[in-house]
């Protein structure tokens, strides 16, 4: 009895199969997630650029801009979907979904800092609205891009997009992110942008 335990003991058929059978499992899931990481931040990168381009495109428009999904902000808003290929951005909710909050902020002499106008449906997902308290924090403080004591007629351009993005692995872990990029822009011939109305 002794010997033959002896023997299976120092039997080493079968070791490397079950080593592989151990460390497959990690190595797969570690692979996953090095992809992840790295879709996720080019996600992200496309996020942000999309933001600055549509905050760029606005900031161009001396004779304003027309609100709307057929306007001009409907346009800009499809470049930037056309700025996360090859990511989806079809979708109205859930993943894949595309949205942007768009807003003008300028300091009047009278009147303070002021939201000329913000749109939230110019894309085919409505974005969650900026409002008016979000709009002038973001423009003045931390960034103090419209100073409340600055030059009156200072304007800004806020264009904030969010983006759903779905994990590869949602199929066997239903998970998503939701990541949001602000951009600002100043006005090229330094006067508020203005929006035909509707404008939202």
């Amino acid at each position: 009895m002794i010997p033959r335990l002896c023997r299976f003991l120092k039997n080493t058929r079968g070791v490397a199969a079950i080593e592989f059978v151990l460390v497959f499992p990690l190595m797969v899931a570690l692979l996953f997630g090095i992809y992840e990481i790295g879709q996720i931040v080019r996600v992200n990168m496309l996020l942000s650029n999309a933001a600055s381009s549509m905050a760029d495109l606005i900031s161009q428009q001396s004779n304003g801009v027309t609100g709307g999904t057929s306007g001009v902000l409907g346009n800009f808003c499809k470049a930037g979907t056309l700025m996360m290929t090859p990511f989806p951005t079809g979708a109205t909710t859930g993943a894949g979904a595309f949205s942007a909050a768009m807003a003008s902020v300028t300091n009047y002499t009278s009147g303070g800092v002021t939201v000329n106008w913000e749109s939230d449906h110019a894309c085919t997902s409505t974005a969650t609205t900026l409002g008016t308290s979000t709009a002038q924090g973001l423009a003045t403080t931390p960034t103090n891009l419209v100073p409340t004591a600055g030059t009156p007629g200072d304007s800004v351009v806020i264009v904030r997009v969010t983006y759903q993005y779905s994990l590869l692995t949602s199929y066997l872990f239903p998970a998503s992110f939701t990541l949001v990029k602000t951009a600002f822009a100043r006005p090229r011939n330094n006067l508020p942008i203005t929006c035909t109305a509707p404008c939202s």
